[in-house]
Formats: C-alpha cells, sequence, structure tokens
C-alpha cells in the first residue's frame, strides 16, 4: 500500500470515530430536572407534583423518559415529534388546558441549551 493510500486509510478510520463520538454526544446532556407544583400528565400517566429527570434516550433522538428523581422508576416512555423550538420560548416544558382540578398535560419539552423540542403524542 502506498504512502497516500494508507494515509487516506487512517484518517477515513479518525474520521469514523469522530463522527461516532459526536452523535453520542449529541445526546449527552440531554436529561433535565424539572420540578412541578400540580399534578401534570403525559400521554398515558399522570405525574403527580414532585421532580422528573426527563431525558432523551441515547441513540433516539426522538425517544424520552422520564423517572422519578427520587426512586429513578421510570414513569413514561415513548416517541415524540421533533419540532423547531420558537425563538419566544423561555420555559422548558410547554404545558397544554385543562378543566379545573384535572392534570395538566405536558404537550413539549425543550431540553436545554437545545434549539429542538420535542412534542409528546397526546391522542
Amino acid at each position: 500500500m502506498t504512502k497516500n493510500k494508507s494515509l487516506f486509510v487512517v484518517g477515513l478510520v479518525f474520521a469514523s470515530f469522530l463522527i461516532a463520538a459526536s452523535s453520542r454526544a449529541a445526546n449527552i446532556g440531554h436529561a433535565n430536572y424539572h420540578s412541578m407544583n400540580r399534578p401534570t400528565a403525559l400521554p398515558g400517566v399522570v405525574l403527580a407534583p414532585g421532580t422528573y429527570v426527563f431525558e432523551v434516550v441515547e441513540g433516539h433522538a426522538d425517544l424520552v423518559r422520564v423517572s422519578d428523581r427520587a426512586t429513578r422508576r421510570v414513569l413514561y416512555m415513548g416517541f415524540t415529534d421533533i419540532i423547531s423550538r420558537p425563538d419566544e420560548v423561555t420555559n422548558p416544558l410547554k404545558l397544554g388546558e385543562a378543566p379545573s382540578g384535572a392534570a395538566v398535560p405536558i404537550q413539549a419539552w425543550f431540553p436545554t441549551g437545545s434549539r429542538r423540542g420535542l412534542e409528546f403524542r397526546h391522542r
């Protein structure tokens, strides 16, 4: 193998490692803690007042897991729709409306530092 071909192969291997590392790093840091002072709802589950961990599941940019911060018990895991974060949105959770006394639906989560959001599929 010539010197140029060897350098090309080494460069290609190095580039593939960088791409793999950056794709894994894209999900690192996409875990946020959110405290609720009233009942809130995700598809199929009502979250009591408390603190929860919202995180993107590694390798699945549209899969969200929500767990209780104290017990680490997973309370919700589901696919979401990836949406753009509007410039005016500063709250990490977009809440919907609910009748008095009912759990307020969480419509979307905007991970800290991300220009994208994850919209929950309430049906």
